[in-house]
């Protein structure tokens, strides 16, 4: 019955779409009521609970985590030399309490640290034990190449949940530029891209879902950046990149609801800045180049003129919902809060990311700030329906 309604929503209209949704769970409730005799005079107990969603249970819980430069307890021990083992496994336990507590399916996580590949997957692992260790279930390890020599971005996946379908790494892909002589950029910290099946949960149908892992340049080294922008400018052309990429390889879940998409990570910007506007496609590089009309202010905020802002196609589910957009922000520095971490999705896949069946623009998201020993990012979840 959920695939039949499924089909239903098909089409672009979202209020069209949510009258259906409520007309086909109308439905399935009048199909228990016969099929179970609850229909009948002498048995009125048969029906929903007033807070109970007709959808069930939700089939996926997708997380987001930057772990603050976790790898085996020598190399974090690299990036902070004041590191001691009491300290390393209270991280460690910190961030398994927080992916727990969210229930995480799946964690695309970054700052997963190792000279190799192969060194990086062994500290990830390492973590989906103590992972394993606190909510009983199997984690399998994924993680990616990279240029910056030692940061990687990854995954954990609950076997229970999901299957690993296939994966294709950005490495060594040309950055489109923003001047026509600047030297060519890649990426540093190559984003990583999954396709999964998520497993059938309560009647439902199993759906692929593909997710794109990103960990875009950091504002350090600041002093380095010719545009003097902390690499603002940097980071629009991964945004470019990224998101071109996602149209050419996601033009099907871009059009419709039948495969899910999520664009997650560490946007290393604030959710009003060029990097963002640039990632969910409502601005593009071009607005910025030589008097296209845009332009950036000092905190690499886009000032356009009027006109040249365009529909957007990916939305955040987080600084969209109602309630988790009054939190202040994934990280904290130097006493100020931004919006680095972000789970971007769809207009089609939306939807499956509302709090309840009716639920239109809010969602079941949020953020996972304890504990803070864990990592300076918050984690960030949001939980798939169908």
């Amino acid at each position: 019955m959920k695939a039949l309604c499924y089909r239903l929503l098909l089409g672009n209209n979202t209020y069209a779409q949510t009258y259906r949704l409520k007309w086909c769970y109308s439905l399935i409730v009048v199909v228990a009521l016969l099929t179970t005799g609850a229909a009948q005079p002498q048995s009125r107990t048969s029906t929903l609970a007033p807070n109970e969603d007709p959808r069930g249970p939700a089939e996926l819980t997708l997380c987001s985590q930057n772990l603050e430069n976790y790898g085996s307890f020598t190399d974090a021990k690299i990036r902070n030399p004041a590191l001691t083992t009491e300290e390393f496994g209270e991280k460690e336990r910190g961030l398994a309490r927080r992916m727990a507590k969210a229930g995480c399916d799946v964690v695309a996580v970054q700052e997963v640290l190792g000279k190799s590949d192969e060194v990086a997957l062994a500290a990830l692992q390492r973590l989906a034990q103590v992972l394993q260790s606190q909510t009983n279930r199997r984690y399998e390890s994924r993680v990616g190449p990279t240029l910056d020599k030692f940061s990687h971005v990854g995954y954990l996946l609950a076997v229970d949940r999901v299957t690993f379908f296939n994966s294709v790494s950005y490495e060594k892909i040309e950055l489109p530029k923003l001047t026509d002589k600047e030297k060519p950029r890649e990426f540093i910290r190559v984003p990583l891209e999954v396709q999964l099946v998520v497993k059938p949960l309560a009647g439902s149908a199993s759906k692929t879902i593909g997710l794109v892992n990103i960990h875009f340049k950091s504002r350090r080294g600041a002093s380095g950046d010719p545009a003097e922008l902390e690499w603002e400018t940097y980071r629009m052309q991964m945004a470019e990149a990224v998101r071109r990429i996602v149209e050419k390889r996601f033009a099907r879940s871009l059009g419709s609801g039948e495969s899910l998409l999520a664009v997650l990570g560490d946007r290393n910007s604030n959710f009003d800045t060029a990097t963002a506007r640039i990632l969910e496609g409502s601005l593009n590089l071009r607005n910025f180049k030589d008097s296209a009309g845009c332009r950036l202010s000092k905190r690499g905020v886009p000032l356009c003129q009027a006109g040249f802002s365009s529909p957007a196609e990916l939305f955040s589910v987080l600084t969209g919902d109602p309630q988790v957009k009054l939190q202040p922000g994934t990280q904290r520095y130097k006493g100020e809060y931004s919006w680095l971490d972000d789970i971007l999705v769809p207009a089609e896949s939306l939807r499956f990311a509302w709090r309840t069946f009716e639920s239109v623009g809010d969602y079941d998201s949020g953020i996972v700030y304890e504990p803070t020993s864990a990592s300076d990012h918050a984690l960030v979840w949001v939980k798939f329906n169908w």
